[in-house]
């Protein structure tokens, strides 16, 4: 099976620990799916245009994609590591876990059907499309701020 461009581009941006960290306290702090700031990422990244439509579609989905099938993946997976003579068990989870991440990305091209744009887009402009809340909570938008400055430092590194 081919890999979707939004899948390699994801997987090139958590390799950096900073990004990953950031992304996972968002998660974890505000309850935004890291596969939506993935995709915020690559939309910016393709110089497609900021679309607030888009963005709520996204964003619901994969909301409703983390609530049936990553979020208890992820607390039996917790649990998992708690427990003794469960390393196996937990391995194994990781693995569903990141085929239901792959899976995710995979729906969320294509519903973004993201083309190039050719233009430059700021990263921060599509994370505000897509979690429109973080207007209002400080924390949240410095968390945006940061991964923004983040994945456009590693894409003038590359």
């Amino acid at each position: 099976m081919k890999e979707a461009p939004l899948w390699r581009f994801a997987l090139r941006l958590w390799r950096d620990k900073r990004i990953e960290r950031v992304c996972l306290r968002l998660q974890d702090e505000h309850g935004v799916p890291v596969a939506v700031l993935l995709t915020a990422l690559w939309l910016s990244d393709a110089g497609r245009r900021p679309d607030p439509a888009l963005g709520r579609r996204l964003l619901a989905y994969a909301e409703q994609f983390e609530a049936d099938y990553l979020r208890p993946l992820r607390a039996v997976r917790r649990r998992a590591a708690d427990g003794q003579g469960t390393v196996e068990l937990k391995r194994q989870i990781q693995e569903a876990e990141l085929e239901g991440e792959r899976l995710l990305l995979e729906q969320l091209s294509r519903q973004a059907q993201a083309q190039p744009g050719g233009q430059s887009v700021s990263a921060l402009s599509w994370l505000f499309v897509v979690v429109p809340e973080a207007g209002q909570c400080e924390s949240l938008q410095a968390g945006l701020e940061e991964l923004s400055a983040l994945s456009e430092s590693l894409a003038v590194s590359e």
